[in-house]
């Protein structure tokens, strides 16, 4: 099994595009999906930042975990109320 990121990327770049409309905006899980949406962002030449949301609270183990300390926080450089939300994570199943 040969992967090539290059390529896997350049495959989910093109398959986002024609989900995206104008006011459309990107957001990363800051897991992985972070670096994901910083990227297409730049890639697809969006105007302004993409998003970051800290999954920390919303895992389906908190009560087994706790809430483990880390830098991992949410950021989201625009207004979310009625917002066309394109959300990612690096998660592949």
């Amino acid at each position: 099994l040969s992967l090539d990121a290059e390529a896997l990327f350049a495959q989910l770049r093109d398959g986002v595009r024609p989900l995206l409309a104008p006011e459309t905006r990107l957001v990363g899980v800051w897991s992985g999906g972070a670096w994901l949406a910083q990227r297409l962002q730049a890639d697809l030449g969006r105007p302004g930042a993409a998003g970051t949301v800290s999954s920390r609270m919303h895992r389906d183990d908190f009560g087994e975990r706790g809430l483990a300390a880390g830098a991992d926080a949410t950021a989201l450089p625009f207004e979310v109320d009625g917002a066309d939300i394109l959300l990612l994570d690096d998660v592949l199943y």
